[in-house]
């Protein structure tokens, strides 16, 4: 009985193609992105009269975009291990960890070379910068939630913390394109703050939508 009730529930399954979820994923990313850059440029540029590319080409635009997609990619590495029922890892705390403390030690040494000017630290939109960057995020972590949706994560909270690491570095690198601060310090630890905003959210959010 227990062999005829197995084939009957599997008789109408169909193969699900190779790299299905990672396609999903990352289509979701993309789409998030979009929506992302045409939410940014409407709100940063239209709204708050912020210039485009106003940075752009110099070498802490560079450092900024590396620093801020170096995190999406660590989030999109990790994501498919936890978004399975049996996925655990825990190298993308040790990652976003570990470039966290990278850009804080190489901030401290640019600040003390300033004398540990104020304006290396705050710049002139320290206040808003972190949450530009949350809110700029906000539609790649909606769009990854909705796909997550449909899996089966064995730690919704771990899941939805990569899903926010994905959305807050690409976020934050959407934008880096509208803000002119070119201080490594202010980087770290602005940039930082909002990147890992967006990642806690997803935590909570992934908690609570997640479940299974």
């Amino acid at each position: 009985m227990t062999d005829d009730l197995i084939a009957r529930l599997s008789a109408d399954l169909k193969p699900v193609p190779p790299m299905a979820m990672q396609r999903r994923l990352v289509l979701a990313a993309i789409v998030g992105l979009v929506i992302a850059i045409l939410g940014a440029w409407f709100i940063l540029h239209m709204l708050l009269g912020r210039p485009m590319g106003e940075t752009f080409g110099g070498a802490m635009f560079w450092v900024k975009a590396g620093y801020t997609l170096a995190f999406g990619l660590v989030g999109l590495a990790a994501l498919p291990v936890l978004a399975r029922p049996d996925g655990r890892v825990l190298w993308p705390l040790l990652a976003a960890a570990a470039l966290l403390l990278v850009a804080l030690s190489l901030g401290t040494m640019n600040w003390m070379r300033t004398d540990w000017a104020m304006l290396e630290l705050m710049g002139n939109t320290a206040m808003v910068c972190p949450w530009l960057i949350t809110l700029t995020g906000a539609p790649v972590l909606a769009v990854l939630l909705a796909a997550l949706r449909a899996m089966a994560p064995r730690s919704p909270a771990m899941a939805g913390f990569a899903a926010g690491l994905i959305a807050g570095g690409l976020g934050a690198a959407v934008y880096s394109f509208y803000c002119g601060e070119t201080s490594m310090m202010f980087m770290a630890v602005w940039y930082s703050l909002g990147i890992f905003i967006v990642a806690a959210l997803g935590a909570v959010l992934g908690r609570l939508l997640l479940r299974w």
